[in-house]
């Protein structure tokens, strides 16, 4: 057997089993050969990975592209994202019209300015959206968005019209029958407002008087009542960025109440390093908001004991001028899509013990196989692509947004020292990043709706 690469003697992280020394042959972008070290056949190109952990590349199926900056964000934000060892993402499309041009125009774009492979998800709000998920399965988009939070303008800054309790059922429904998967926003809005006028008029403009006003009973209410809907539609939902230990509480409770349904939980890692009395002012205003020190430890819990099904980032390119305003004006939002991996081995893995297993499923194995992509990608088995973030879990690197790269000038973890970086990103057999610097000629991406 002949190799286009061997990685050599690296730690391989696989979920559910022990990491363990092995060499890795790659042919034609793919895994071809996992062995024990010094056992594989000379490759054309050797890499000595000793003293690394080899990780599957992240898969991160939670990504907003082009808030502030347009195409120019796959850019930017895929290089600053393969920094933190991601390989695949989704990018969640947001339109009051037709998705049909959106998805052939995206892809264009990102084919030329992306270095990862990326797919896309559409926001169902319209009878029209509905009617187009034939067509855009042809195109390769088979996952979908619903904000419940999107009713009467709220969503008007996004172009999406409001929705109500019949539009969701209609939107589960078509769903169910196509058996795609349904992420969903869950949030109360309607008492959103009432909070937030009283709190307004109170002349309150803190962080912590925007987690007031989507207090976490109005997340946990939106949770049960989306469970309702799938359990009686037979609608797949994947809970996005689960914020408090109440609407954890609500999914779990949901989850023995229909066990007939599927439903999935994602947190961000915003939720596990962050909390209200965090000291960036509206920088860190995001829908649902940071909470406090409780609920940010019931989410580490329900990480580590395999209730959370995958950690994303969340990730939307606003810049500083965006944020900078009162926290009832700011954009909500900010970037993230680099430190999902180097958080959870810094806070998580040398912070709490968090089995590095279990950072390779809620990273890359469970978002593969929830979003259609478990037959290439999410682990490290021969067969799959060969997709890796190669981590030094010892390189102490200090936050920078700059070196980063985002489109987004700032970052939340700005200055703070995390361990556990990657060395090497791996697309297909082909090294993005090495060190933190992109290279000269990244591999092309591939889009993840023509698997």
């Amino acid at each position: 057997m002949s190799f286009d690469s061997v990685l050599r003697g690296g730690t391989l992280v696989r979920p559910g089993e022990a990491p363990a020394k092995a060499d890795i042959g790659i042919a034609a972008g793919t895994i071809v050969a996992i062995a024990e070290p010094g056992t594989l056949p000379p490759g054309a190109i050797e890499r000595d990975l000793d003293g690394l952990h080899v990780f599957p590349g992240v898969v991160d199926p939670h990504v907003h592209v082009g808030f502030g900056g347009g195409m120019e964000e796959y850019s930017a934000d895929t290089r600053a994202a393969s920094i933190g060892g991601v390989t695949s993402f989704f990018h969640i499309m947001i339109d009051s019209g037709s998705y049909l041009p959106l998805v052939e125009e995206h892809r264009r774009e990102a084919l030329v300015r992306s270095v990862l492979d990326f797919g896309f998800h559409a926001t169902l709000m319209t009878d029209d959206h509905l009617a187009e998920l034939g067509p855009l399965a042809e195109l390769g988009v088979r996952s979908y968005k619903y904000f419940m939070s999107f009713r009467g303008s709220e969503g008007a800054y996004l172009g999406v019209e409001g929705t109500d309790d019949g539009v969701m059922f209609d939107v589960f429904t078509e769903v169910a029958a196509r058996d795609g998967v349904l992420m969903v926003h869950p949030e109360n809005i309607e008492v959103v407002w009432k909070l937030r006028d009283r709190l307004m008029a109170e002349g309150r403009d803190d962080l912590r008087a925007w987690h007031e006003c989507r207090p976490p009973f109005v997340e946990a209410e939106a949770v049960g009542r989306a469970s309702h809907f799938a359990a009686h539609t037979g609608a797949r939902i994947y809970l996005v960025h689960i914020s408090s230990a109440e609407a954890l509480d609500a999914a779990v409770a949901s989850r023995h109440r229909f066990p007939e349904a599927s439903l999935y939980i994602e947190t961000c890692p915003h939720f596990l390093t962050h909390t209200y009395d965090a000291d960036v002012g509206s920088l860190a205003k995001v829908n649902p908001p940071l909470r406090g020190d409780a609920d940010r430890e019931a989410l580490w819990t329900a990480v580590e004991s395999d209730v959370v099904d995958v950690v994303a980032s969340d990730h939307a390119g606003r810049r500083r001028e965006a944020k900078q305003k009162s926290i009832w004006e700011a954009s909500a939002g900010f970037p993230g899509l680099p430190l999902t991996l180097p958080t959870l081995i810094s806070d998580g893995h040398h912070g709490r013990g968090l089995d590095l297993g279990r950072i390779a499923e809620v990273t890359a194995k469970r978002p593969a196989e929830l979003f259609g992509l478990g037959h290439r990608k999410g682990d490290i088995a021969v067969g799959l692509d060969a997709d890796f973030a190669v981590v030094d879990l010892e390189w102490a690197r200090e936050v920078d947004a700059a070196s980063l790269g985002t489109y987004s000038d700032y970052s939340l973890a700005e200055g703070e020292t995390l361990t556990g970086w990657p060395r090497l990103t791996i697309l297909r057999g082909d090294v993005v990043q090495v060190d933190g610097a992109v290279v000269d000629e990244p591999p092309a991406p591939r889009y993840l709706g023509d698997l």
